[in-house]
């Protein structure tokens, strides 16, 4: 097998080189510097590259492939095939935008492969893509842009092209390895590991791609030996790769975890789907199994588990999250197969195999370069997943009453750090859903862009702490955003605003304690850090989910901000109009109500969000304990759905963009507030979630014992107690009948 043998040398190497050719640098000899540090047998690390093709397929694995196209991957097979034949006889059509896949030239390369394989005539495949190429100007910076696919499709048909076409292909594709950066290496030029677009989004394309480190690989592999004038190009790129990735991209995609920093939608966008795309045609073009080296909570090894703990039961969609739009797993399933014969999945198998069945995707080309038959796909519950998971990393907890059941309860917790721009600031913020969403966040599907609204704290289901004089970032959009129906957002009290400051980690809260059985799921969250020092000394929160016939989360909340008159307010966003009790005073009929009373209850609502598959609505209750003396205020309704801070006089009025009125739909929030005369508030709060006919809330009652605080429950005659600390670390116990008092965690286990 003819190869391409790569080294590197270590920084002590390069040193001693630097040293004795000194004499070659100044007299402009770089190329034969960059020759030796090529051929150096010094090296720390060192890769080779096999023959074509490379990328998601090699010679080694294409006799297994070509035996798949006809057993047990001959559906998905056909389907390239079949694309393949209708693009020999009517054309190659062009992508019909920047931002769709070039699928003919894909489904003629593969078909070229595998008919090659199979003793079939395959040299028409390759002849349509290299008659559509023509002089190559398409593949250049001046075509349409899809850099990296047409570098997958120059591989596969290496083979069936002659030198001259090599080279004049091959050199319109290398242009793109100093597209941006201007040099060819991974520079993360105005990014991070963790931000999508440092590695380019699905389409392979140029718009909101920065270094593009998928595509850029993709050329450097497909061009590397095929004798361009972008050689040494190629060769830098695949050495800053080869160092890089273990070095540093590894260990950051370990520091974040198994979700994505920002969310399943910008994720979806990109990342989720070219990140294993990247590592995949690394293994198959050189061996090296960089999906081995991460920790088992890192981000590739998790990644499947997180995209099954966000989907909502009811709608198999996944939660409305940053900036996630709810949708199926069909842009996951895209790398489903290699996750799934990397890690031996059957969970990643499963998705794949649904997505097969649903026809997600239309042409399965990922599928059938990657998935292994021999990994029969499992669900959840068949695997016994467990009913919560704690991602520790990016500091999110997902919990549910059963897997595979579209009438469970869901919910989510998040306390963790910022990892790049499109992070909200919604620390503490979580979820609840059964039967439709229950708690959600403000509705609209607003961008950061223009709706900084959606971009702040207020659309979250947190404690806000009002200092008049805080001063926010981010406040009003440009002339051209608001004419574009973008929203200004004023100070809303909540947490320091870093979305779209940076694409480095700041941290903004973290998850102090986590337990989990079959009964619970508890979590405890230290705020502190996401708030302006100059108006808060505490903010936790911890978050209580009881399991059973009768369903409760308990939220607890300590506030104490540096001035009593720094009003605090507790809120709740809710898809359907509340019924609260008490004493009602009208503010705004029809949209603000004040209330002195302590029990809401509302209907569940899908929110807009579709297909709906679960039975009837639920019910929630929600009692107020703490502060004792609470005002609860409901606000909503068309025209007040995006209110302003209340107490920010310039924020009255309806903060609706462009898209605001879009899906997921939340026209309700409730705020709770004390009598705001003390620096330290609590915040006790009971939601018990019940069948769409019932009456009445179980009886729930304030607890204050041995210098602690919490609630009383009785449930069909059994009565359950939770008690927190008032100071210091956090603490929580919980008592069920006439068993002992049993301690909660107080950290999370290693």
């Amino acid at each position: 097998m003819n190869t391409v043998r790569m080294s590197v040398l270590n920084p002590a190497h390069l040193k001693v080189f630097a040293i004795s050719l000194s004499a070659f640098l100044t007299g402009g000899h770089t190329f034969w510097l960059s020759w030796l540090l090529a051929c150096s047998s010094g090296a720390a690390f060192a890769y080779e590259l096999s023959d074509h093709p490379r990328i998601f397929v090699n010679r080694a694995g294409l006799t297994q492939l070509a035996e798949r196209a006809t057993g047990p991957l001959a559906r998905e097979y056909a389907s390239i095939k079949a694309e393949a034949d209708r693009a020999l006889k009517a054309g190659i059509r062009p992508p019909r935008s920047r931002f769709h896949t070039p699928i003919d030239q894909l489904c003629l390369g593969i078909a070229y492969l595998i008919e090659r394989e199979l003793g079939q005539e395959a040299e028409p495949y390759a002849d349509a893509i290299k008659k559509f190429w023509g002089d190559g100007q398409v593949l250049s910076l001046e075509g349409s842009g899809h850099f990296g696919y047409h570098a997958m499709v120059y591989d596969w048909v290496y083979d069936a092209m002659t030198q001259p076409e090599r080279t004049r292909f091959g050199n319109a594709l290398g242009q793109w390895l100093r597209w941006y950066t201007d040099t060819p290496e991974i520079t993360l030029k105005n990014g991070h590991w963790w931000y999508n677009q440092t590695w380019g989004p699905a389409h392979l394309n140029t718009p909101n791609t920065r270094d593009g480190i998928a595509p850029k690989l993709f050329v450097a592999l497909a061009i590397k030996g095929s004798g361009t004038d972008y050689e040494m190009d190629a060769a830098r790129f695949l050495d800053s790769w080869a160092k890089r990735i273990p070095e540093e991209c590894i260990p950051a995609f370990d520091e974040m975890g198994g979700v994505w920093s920002e969310s399943m939608g910008h994720g979806n966008y990109g990342p989720i789907a070219v990140i294993p795309w990247a590592f995949e045609a690394w293994r198959t073009a050189t061996g090296e199994d960089f999906f081995q080296q991460s920790t088992p909570s890192g981000f590739l090894p998790a990644m499947t588990r997180w995209a099954l703990n966000l989907t909502v039961p009811f709608s198999n969609q996944t939660a409305w999250i940053d900036d996630n739009q709810a949708r199926n797993l069909s842009g996951f399933a895209r790398v489903a197969p290699i996750l799934g014969a990397r890690y031996s999945d059957p969970l990643a198998n499963a998705i794949s195999d649904e997505s097969m069945a649903k026809n997600w995707i239309s042409i399965p080309w990922n599928r059938f370069l990657s998935y292994q038959p021999t990994v029969p796909g499992n669900t959840p519950a068949a695997q016994n997943e467990p009913l919560a998971t704690l991602f520790k990393e990016a500091g999110h907890v997902y919990m549910r009453s059963a897997w595979d059941d579209p009438n469970a309860t869901w919910a989510f917790f998040g306390a963790g750090p910022k990892f790049a721009a499109h992070s909200r600031d919604d620390e503490g913020h979580f979820l609840i859903a059964k039967k439709g969403y229950l708690v959600l966040r403000a509705g609209g599907s607003g961008h950061n862009d223009r709706d900084y609204y959606a971009g702040g704290s207020l659309a979250f289901n947190i404690v806000t702490i009002y200092n008049p004089d805080e001063k926010f970032r981010r406040t009003t959009p440009g002339d051209n955003r608001i004419s574009e129906g973008g929203t200004k957002n004023e100070n809303d009290g909540g947490l320091i605003r870093y979305v779209y400051s940076k694409h480095t980690r700041d941290d903004r809260g973290h998850i102090v304690a986590y337990q989990h059985d079959n009964r619970l799921t508890y979590v405890a969250a230290d705020l502190t850090e996401g708030y302006h020092p100059n108006k808060v000394k505490e903010v936790t929160r911890q978050f209580l989910y009881l399991r059973g016939r009768r369903e409760f989360f308990i939220i607890f909340d300590r506030v104490h901000a540096t001035n009593s008159t720094f009003p605090k307010t507790w809120f709740l966003h809710i898809p359907g109009e509340p019924q609260i009790n008490g004493q009602e005073t009208v503010h705004t009929p029809n949209h603000v109500y004040a209330y002195r009373g302590d029990t809401a209850t509302w209907l569940s609502d899908p929110a807009g969000e579709e297909p709906v598959l679960s039975v009837g609505r639920s019910r929630a209750f929600l009692k107020t304990l703490l502060p004792e003396d609470a005002t609860i205020v409901k606000r909503g309704g068309d025209g007040h759905q995006f209110w302003g801070h209340p107490h920010e006089p310039t924020a009255q009025y309806n903060h609706v963009g462009r898209r605001g009125l879009n899906p997921p739909i939340v026209p309700w929030r409730l705020e709770v507030e004390g009598n705001g005369t003390a620096e330290r508030d609590y915040f006790l709060h009971v939601i018990e979630i019940g069948e769409e006919n019932d009456a009445t809330m179980s009886d729930v009652q304030l607890l204050k014992r041995d210098g602690r605080t919490g609630v009383r429950i009785d449930v069909v005659g059994t009565p359950i107690e939770i008690l927190f600390s008032l100071q210091g670390a956090m603490s929580a116990h919980l008592k069920i009948g006439n068993n002992p008092e049993q301690a909660l965690a107080t950290q999370v286990s290693k």
